[in-house]
């Protein structure tokens, strides 16, 4: 990685702290600026960014200057930054790894799944697409617009096939990049989606050579991004974040993985983890110990601890919150492992045994036991019924897939406490020699809850302490027990519901166990006679059927479980008829009086008249008029909120055309006629002129 001397990092901070007030621009702002002087640029140290910012017209500077202020960008991180023709700010990753043969990675065995149709949460709406495969990439912002014919992920030599080695790292890289983003909502995949958007993000595992022989974008780097990208209606264009993993050691997974989830970070808005003195933060600890630590937007690749951050490691260069970040785009995943007071039963078998399925054998999570994922600020809950004799039990994080002894790269630091029916803690676990944890104790006979939770390690608090976590363990079975819940048979607290035209809802009575022990429940559905969705057995007495045809009857019953298996007598069959769907939305109205002027400062200001009462956006198209008169280069350039009629477009000058259209979850409204407009600007700075061959900054 490229480092600075200590004098020139406090002289690039003061450079910096005099074109912006900061040496992190704007970090504390609690407003962004629209508009910074120009003469910024001036002060910034010499480099790609300076260069290119300087190309670049005024309007796409300000844009620059603009975003590194909102974004808090490290003054050190400018070094390793650059911005494209429009002014969008991007990074090249300079911190490559330290060489490693091809075949030094321990050996690899493939489970029998398909790693091309791998899912981490298949029911989120957001989604990122973990790319292998190659081919073309072409029309991005990527090189103006040029077309690359990527090269697949090959260690064999054979672009054509996957050897079995090639697909069981693929899975490894999956699993370690979902565990990175366990606690968010999000679908890590490595199947194709079906279209891009918005929320669909795209991490391209490639050389930094393209199958012609010409050069990837920023060919000698470790992998390049956009920042903040995420979210906007025009992502697409500005995808995919490439991991070259020929500057990765030849493709190890480890680094693999951690490179992806850090250019994932960039295109969510994250910066780097570094220091006064680095670009990249190295972490603490040695690398052989179990709870070495580093930020994944630092250097991560070499620790057994990797986690987001918030910059409290020593002489931190930001305090970005990673977390709210990230979770500001996704959104967080909801806890489905127990509560304190709701906790989830541990699957016992007779012999008092437990065990759990990884994502290694088990990747589509078919065999739901004995697992989970801690959230942020979460821990999960797990109560069981034992004899009186000796107990075991053991967490191990992440890491339990395609287990290793260094760079293992897992987020969560397991810590376990065990309590006894009254609440009471009866055994503990947070050791700092492994992010494992397990409790060995003797028991007396009764009902136990075990605790899950992200602890603190000896170099990191429990910020980011989150992620997967297996269970397994071994006690002495309880002493049969032949007793159902009461009431037995069960009924209704709430009988079923019509709640829409595909929705019933239903409550049952809350049971009680005569060991104290928590009951599940398992509503089950009959539509004429048939069987039809209920649901599994669950320990909230709440279910909501879903999904259901409209005007249909549908009957439910309920049942409930103890912890040995007991069950009640089902309750007496209930029924409820969902709704009368309600009428389909119309498409909206068109827009109309679509009016075009020139800003005179490299923008196009447009207004137009909302004629509809339902849609969800506007959708702004823009082309530009070629020197022969020929119109060229549509491109969706916004989407505008509803009910609003207004929008400047940072054009650049030239001659443009613009239409609007509305759009509303059915269809799409016609276009407004296109409207034409001459963008000037009067005030100084760099060229307009397009970006061509050599000239171009990205």
């Amino acid at each position: 990685m490229k480092l600075l001397t200590k004098s020139k990092a406090v002289m690039l901070c003061g450079c910096i702290g005099m074109a912006l007030g900061s040496t992190a621009y704007a970090a504390g702002k609690s407003t962004p600026q629209t508009a910074l002087p120009i003469q910024a640029i001036n002060n910034l140290p010499n480099g790609k960014l300076k260069t290119s910012l300087s190309k670049l017209p005024p309007h796409a500077q300000q844009k620059a200057l603009v975003q590194l202020q909102e974004l808090a960008i490290p003054a050190i991180d400018t070094l390793l930054m650059q911005a494209d023709s429009s002014g969008e700010l991007f990074y090249i990753e300079e911190a490559l790894v330290d060489g490693l043969a091809n075949d030094s990675e321990q050996a690899y065995t493939l489970p029998p799944v398909d790693v091309f149709k791998l899912h981490s949460n298949p029911s989120s709406n957001n989604k990122v697409f973990l790319d292998f495969d190659g081919g073309i990439v072409s029309g991005r912002a990527w090189g103006s617009g040029a077309t690359f014919d990527s090269a697949p992920y090959d260690l064999d030599g054979d672009p054509n096939t996957f050897n079995e080695n090639e697909r069981a790292r693929i899975h490894d890289i999956w699993n370690r990049m979902a565990d990175d983003f366990a606690a968010f909502d999000i679908d890590v995949t490595t199947e194709a989606p079906v279209e891009f958007g918005p929320n669909v993000g795209w991490v391209l595992f490639t050389k930094d050579t393209d199958l012609s022989g010409y050069a990837m974008p920023h060919q000698g780097a470790g992998g390049v991004a956009y920042v903040n990208v995420w979210g906007r209606s025009n992502f697409t264009y500005y995808q995919p974040a490439f991991v070259y993993y020929n500057r990765l050691g030849s493709g190890v997974a480890s680094y693999m993985a951690e490179a992806g989830s850090h250019e994932l970070g960039h295109n969510l808005g994250l910066s780097h983890d570094g220091t006064s003195t680095q670009s990249y933060y190295p972490g603490l600890g040695n690398d052989s110990d179990p709870s070495s630590w580093a930020p994944i937007m630092g250097a991560s690749y070499y620790k057994n601890v990797t986690q987001w951050s918030k910059g409290e490691y020593p002489d931190a260069n930001q305090n970005q919150d990673d977390i709210a970040i990230i979770a500001t785009k996704l959104g967080m995943t909801i806890d489905t492992e127990g509560s304190s007071d709701n906790p989830v039963i541990l699957q016992v078998d007779s012999q008092g045994g437990f065990s759990a399925t990884n994502r290694q054998i088990d990747p589509d999570n078919v065999s739901t036991g004995n697992k989970g994922s801690v959230q942020v600020s979460d821990s999960d809950w797990f109560q069981f019924s034992v004899g009186s004799g000796p107990a075991e039990f053991i967490a191990i994080p992440a890491w339990d897939v395609f287990p290793r002894s260094n760079k293992r790269g897992a987020n969560l630091d397991i810590g376990l406490n065990l309590y006894d029916s009254s609440g009471t803690v009866v055994a503990t676990n947070n050791t700092h020699n492994d992010t494992s944890a397990s409790i060995q104790i003797d028991l007396a006979q009764g009902v136990y809850t075990l605790e899950v939770f992200g602890a603190a390690g000896p170099y990191a608090s429990d910020y980011a302490s989150q992620g997967h976590f297996y269970l397994q363990g071994q006690v002495t079975p309880a002493t049969p027990d032949n007793t159902p819940p009461d009431p037995n048979p069960m009924s209704f607290a709430q009988a079923p519901t019509t709640m829409s035209d595909s929705e019933i809802t239903m409550q049952a009575v809350s049971a009680i166990d005569d060991n104290g022990g928590v009951v599940s429940y398992r509503f089950d559905c009959t539509q004429n006679s048939n069987i039809c969705q209920g649901s599994d057995w669950q320990s909230d007495t709440v279910f909501t059927a879903t999904a259901l045809q409209s005007q249909t009857q549908y009957c439910f019953s309920v049942q409930a479980k103890d912890l040995t298996g007991n069950t009640t007598v089902p309750s007496a069959s209930l029924c409820a008829t969902t709704h009368t769907p309600p009428p389909k939305p119309l498409p909206p109205a068109p827009p109309s009086n679509l009016s075009v002027l020139d800003a005179q400062d490299g923008t196009a200001l447009l207004n137009w008249q909302d004629n509809s009462d339902n849609e969800l956006i506007f959708e702004v198209q823009r082309e530009s008029q070629h020197k022969n008169g020929r119109w060229q280069a549509t491109q969706l350039v916004a989407s505008v909120g509803s009910n609003e009629t207004t929008h400047t477009d940072n054009s650049g000058k030239g001659t443009f055309r613009y239409r609007v259209r509305a759009v509303n979850e059915i269809a799409s409204s016609e276009w407004t006629i296109w409207q034409v407009v001459s963008v000037t600007s009067t005030t100084d700075g760099g060229s307009d002129k397009p970006c061509k061959g050599k000239k171009c900054t990205n």
